[in-house]
């Protein structure tokens, strides 16, 4: 979302300022027993270096946050106590899945609850993590990934994070069997998860070189190893005897 509308919408937000409010807005949630977590751009610059630094380094313009199924009233309530301005007209269609913010500062705030649903549908607020700003590193990976017409940002943020954050089951690393779960479940969303990390490694090579692209290859290869192990479901199966002759994706409405 952009901030064009709002007076000082040149200058535009830095991503520390969005940050220190995305933390604010995290905390006060907590405090009305509401975990809400980051993810989208924000949550990439907060995670990995690489994205804080050329040539993968980009602008923000707002920041987005999850919290868990039926619990958007309370992050409603959040955000107007912090003097948020909100679209009513938005949220009271949209509420149940969705609401949207702005700050006086110039930037909005997209609030996803329970499900972050673009060309796939992934389920998120149901075991966000306990403490931290960020939504689990492999949950925020399939957010980029999902895109079927993937933008250079999202290819941007998947390199960042692929170099920083380490593959394994640590708490703060990248799961494979979490990154796995989902697609092991759905063809459309596996097959367009693993075509664009066919983008991400190569779009790795031309921006950060050879030598710089080797972790995230070894990265994108422990995770195609892992999407290849995992136990299909019977529906998976029939589906990709059907392959592509068929649509495996839904293409997001524009707000």
């Amino acid at each position: 979302m952009e901030a064009a509308d709002h007076p000082n919408a040149g200058r535009g937000p830095i991503a520390a300022e969005l940050l220190e409010a995305a933390r604010q807005a995290i905390g006060a949630a907590q405090e009305l027993g509401t975990r809400m977590r980051l993810l989208g751009g924000i949550a990439v610059h907060h995670l990995a270096e690489s994205s804080r630094r050329e040539p993968l380094a980009r602008t923000y313009h707002d920041y987005d946050v999850v919290v868990p199924p039926r619990e958007g009233s309370v992050a409603a309530k959040v955000f107007r106590a912090l003097g948020y301005r909100e679209d009513p007209h938005f949220n009271a269609l949209h509420g149940a899945q969705r609401l949207i913010f702005s700050s006086t500062s110039g930037f909005d705030v997209d609030v996803l609850v329970g499900t972050f649903q673009m060309c796939h549908r992934l389920e998120l607020g149901s075991d966000l993590p306990e403490s931290g700003l960020t939504i689990h590193p492999a949950d925020l990976l399939l957010t980029k990934l999902q895109i079927v017409e993937i933008e250079e940002k999202d290819l941007r943020d998947s390199v960042a994070l692929l170099a920083d954050v380490p593959v394994g089951e640590d708490p703060d690393a990248m799961s494979p069997r979490r990154f796995t779960h989902p697609l092991a479940a759905d063809w459309g969303f596996f097959h367009t998860v693993e075509r664009n990390l066919e983008r991400v490694d190569a779009y790795a090579e031309a921006a950060i070189g050879a030598q710089g692209a080797g972790g995230v290859r070894r990265a994108v290869e422990a995770l195609r190893a892992e999407m290849e192990r995992a136990p299909k479901s019977a529906k998976w199966k029939l589906r990709a005897r059907v392959g592509e002759r068929v649509a495996w994706y839904e293409l997001p409405e524009e707000v």
